[in-house]
């Protein structure tokens, strides 16, 4: 309830005390990962002082990490990993929204210079004197990472995009797939004009494994070597007892 009365309020006094702003709220900012979980939808929604001609923009970051991306090559009848790129600072999920399906050159050019869009994200290789040909990586990288969808683009306005309403009111649908990392997601919506910032407000999305997930995530982490040992363990005492059913049967 508390949520509505926010957006009601900035809706009735949109050109008094929240102009040239921007007041937004999630449907639901605490995602809980368990052993069920097959992703989930939430919704983005508020107001902001807008003019025909703006452009709106919503960035949903993840967690960042470390992401190793492999070349292969074909050597004695089988594909093995050749060759590797390790990028650092990685984010493991990025969502943008873009409420034009054509951006003018003013907003492209602001965004590149903000690093804003996975187009514009810098990936960073640990060695990047190794490679001569690390544009390349980047490339395969991006493409592998938008197949996967773990950076995803939507741009233009729909159900299914950004809704906006007499350039005043906004909603926009955002999912995030059952792979996603936890962690703190941070949201940024931006208002811009002529390639100028008009406004912009940011607020996060926290997303946390719970049950029995939770405490293998957890230990995973933490014992990193127990948990290796304990893999194979579990490996070779399943491919154990496999080998005495076949026998038997």
């Amino acid at each position: 309830m508390k949520k509505f009365i926010i957006v009601f309020l900035s809706i009735f006094f949109a050109n008094i005390s929240f102009a040239k702003s921007i007041v937004a709220d999630l449907s639901n900012d605490s995602i809980n990962i368990n052993t069920g979980f097959n992703g989930a939808e939430l919704f983005l929604f508020g107001t902001y002082d807008g003019q025909e001609g703006d452009d709106l923009f919503i960035f949903i970051e993840g967690p960042k990490t470390e992401a190793t991306i492999y070349k292969k090559d074909y050597i004695s009848g089988i594909w093995i990993n050749k060759e590797s790129v390790t990028f650092k600072n990685v984010p493991s999920f990025y969502y943008s929204i873009f409420s034009k399906s054509k951006v003018t050159s003013e907003s492209l050019n602001y965004l590149a210079l903000n690093n804003l869009g996975s187009s514009n994200l810098k990936l960073i290789s640990k060695n990047p004197q190794k490679y001569k040909n690390l544009d390349e990586w980047i490339n395969s990288f991006d493409s592998r990472m938008k197949k996967n969808e773990m950076w995803i683009t939507k741009k233009g306005t729909g159900k299914e995009k950004i809704e906006i309403k007499d350039n005043k009111l906004f909603r926009a649908p955002v999912i995030l797939p059952a792979t996603v990392l936890p962690g703190n997601y941070n949201v940024k919506i931006l208002h811009l004009r002529n390639g100028k910032k008009i406004s912009e407000e940011n607020t996060q999305i926290f997303v946390k494994k719970t049950g029995m997930g939770s405490k293998i995530y957890s230990f995973a982490h933490d014992y990193s070597t127990f948990y290796g040992i304990f893999a194979i363990v579990l490996a070779v005492f399943a491919g154990y007892l496999a080998a005495v059913g076949f026998r038997k049967v």
